[in-house]
């Protein structure tokens, strides 16, 4: 009944900032819309922040569980990318509010989870230093991160599924020449490279 009761008033919450900015939200608008009383609310929150910081550790503790199935890159980043998806304009309100490092936080874990668990797939059976595959996934966290952050300061105006659509197309388009052009420069230089085992 707790955890039932937590998470109704986070996603009450989240439902809120899709109207309107989190600074006009109150204790009353999230007690109404989950039908509990303000006892019940400070029972288990001291304040609307709280409410906020737990919402988005459960969001990325769930996204970083979550299986990737590996059968498509676009479809398994819309799934992780899922509160862009679904709440858009409240995380427009978030990136647009005090708590902007807390919603950035959130983006840069989750894309910078699945970025990795797609490269070390990639790179199995593939003579790569261990720097290299850490370079090729910060590369690639990075240009993805940035992009979403570019598209949340612009206002946001390209559909979501569209630009994380660009993204997949980007990493698909080069993944697999990059980590060559890696194994082929170690080969020649080098034999202090690891062979990243397939299993």
């Amino acid at each position: 009944m707790a955890k039932f009761t937590r998470q109704a008033i986070m996603y009450s919450l989240l439902k809120l900032l899709q109207e309107k900015s989190i600074d006009k939200i109150t204790v009353k608008d999230i007690c109404e819309l989950c039908e509990i009383n303000r006892n019940t609310f400070y029972y288990y929150y001291s304040d609307i922040y709280q409410v906020l910081e737990e919402l988005l550790k459960f969001e990325t503790e769930k996204s970083l569980k979550e299986d990737q199935k590996y059968e498509s890159f676009y479809e398994d980043f819309l799934k992780r990318y899922h509160l862009i998806i679904e709440y858009k304009k409240a995380v427009y309100n978030l990136y647009n509010s005090k708590n902007r490092d807390l919603i950035l936080k959130y983006f840069q874990d989750i894309t910078e989870d699945f970025v990795e668990k797609y490269v070390y797939k990639e790179v199995k059976g593939k003579k790569l230093l261990p720097e290299d595959i850490k370079f090729i996934i910060d590369f690639y966290s990075s240009s993805m991160i940035g992009n979403i952050f570019r598209w949340m300061r612009k206002g946001m105006q390209e559909k979501q599924e569209q630009l994380i659509y660009k993204l997949s197309v980007s990493y698909q388009a080069t993944i697999k020449a990059l980590i060559a052009q890696f194994e082929e420069n170690n080969c020649k230089k080098s034999d202090k490279f690891i062979t990243v085992p397939k299993n």
